[in-house]
């Protein structure tokens, strides 16, 4: 009976007392970058944003879980948990525990809890007729990533095939985009939707733009979402195209992505103000509209090239 959410939104709720619920989430992920302490604070960025996109911003402590190959030098394991952890004392938080495994690929996570007043919780599926989409962070992550690991492992034939898309300093610069973008914490984003009436919220991460979005719509079979432009890092879409992601189709996946808000026009010029005050670049993506739970792509919808996050 304490149970107020469970499988089905960002996190789980959990009631503490009359006016305070918990809200608890669990990540655990693959790295996808080399640099262990950038792949740190990715992660704890990744952790905690189930837990913001749901109104909390107290959270009260993160569990880490790290597998590590027994061969991999000490160092790299040290690195990721310190920059897990520069990221949540930078975020007000902290790692109060965990647990460690051997395993011939890494794996890093974690489960974080954050408490907040019940009556302060955004869900995703509370979406009304007429709202309008605002996302807080570009798209992208899967193919610059990918194009990342390109440039790393593959031949130099295959190289030369990507870098006639993309030259080698755009990939840099996109790159340089995707890690800002995934290590920039989405607790401002939390806090602004605080001061606004927020109908409801989702973060983009591993559905893609279009999958979460289509879980906004799972318990609302009469509203549509119609999404008029994609914000996309600049260089991500040919990389897209170079390795079919979809990205222009809002499929392709997020990593410790930004939070898409819906809210009432009555109140939208607000929250684009106080997001940019919070130095958030938001973008409003689309509307919702009357119709059968289905997420719709206009024709001519605009692919925005951000050089900034």
């Amino acid at each position: 009976p304490d149970i107020i959410k469970g499988i089905g939104d960002d996190a789980a709720v959990i009631k503490i007392s009359d006016k305070y619920a918990l809200i608890k989430s669990i990540d655990i992920f693959t790295p996808i970058i080399d640099d262990p302490n950038i792949q740190g604070k990715i992660t704890a960025c990744n952790v905690t944003s189930d837990i913001y996109v749901m109104g909390a911003v107290n959270i009260v402590g993160v569990l880490v879980f790290l597998a590590i190959d027994p061969e991999m030098p000490q160092n790299i394991a040290s690195e990721i948990l310190k920059g897990f952890q520069e990221f949540c004392i930078d975020d007000g938080t902290t790692i109060i525990g965990g647990q460690t495994i051997q395993n011939p690929w890494p794996l890093i996570g974690g489960e974080a809890t954050g408490i907040c007043e019940i009556d302060k919780i955004i869900y995703s599926s509370n979406i009304k007729l007429n709202d309008i989409l605002v996302l807080t962070k570009p798209l992208g992550i899967q193919p610059i990533m990918a194009g990342y690991r390109i440039a790393r492992d593959y031949d130099n034939e295959f190289i030369e095939m990507m870098y006639e898309i993309i030259s080698k300093e755009e990939l840099e610069f996109a790159e340089k985009l995707a890690i800002q973008s995934m290590t920039t914490s989405n607790k401002p984003a939390a806090e602004v939707m605080r001061k606004i009436p927020i109908h409801a919220a989702t973060d983009i991460t591993g559905f893609g733009l279009i999958g979460h979005l289509e879980d906004m719509l799972s318990n609302n079979k009469k509203l549509d979402i119609e999404i008029s432009k994609i914000p996309v890092i600049k260089g991500a879409l040919e990389l897209s195209q170079f390795c079919s992601y979809g990205l222009e189709n809002g499929r392709a996946a997020e990593t410790a992505g930004g939070f898409v808000i819906s809210v009432s026009p009555d109140y939208i010029d607000s929250l684009i103000s106080e997001l940019k005050k919070s130095k958030i670049n938001p973008h409003i993506i689309g509307k919702v509209k009357s119709g059968t739970g289905k997420v719709h792509i206009t024709p001519d919808v605009e692919i925005l090239e951000c050089e900034m996050v």
